[in-house]
């Protein structure tokens, strides 16, 4: 995870983000999230959150 990319440990994003450790770690074994607290946590990681849609034959739109 992106995490790990930059060197940042749970109870650190939990802290950058407002939230108890207890509440993240939760939601990231369950991969429970609105896509708002996505962007919360790449924000709060100093990265970038991109969305694609693949179309079945692979294009990209």
């Amino acid at each position: 995870m992106a995490m790990t990319a930059v060197n940042i440990n749970q109870i650190e994003l939990a802290k950058m983000t407002d939230q108890a450790q207890p509440t993240l770690s939760k939601k990231m074994l369950t991969d429970n999230f609105k896509y708002s607290e996505y962007e919360r946590l790449v924000k709060a990681l100093g990265c970038t959150l991109r969305v694609e849609i693949v179309l079945p034959d692979g294009r990209v739109v």
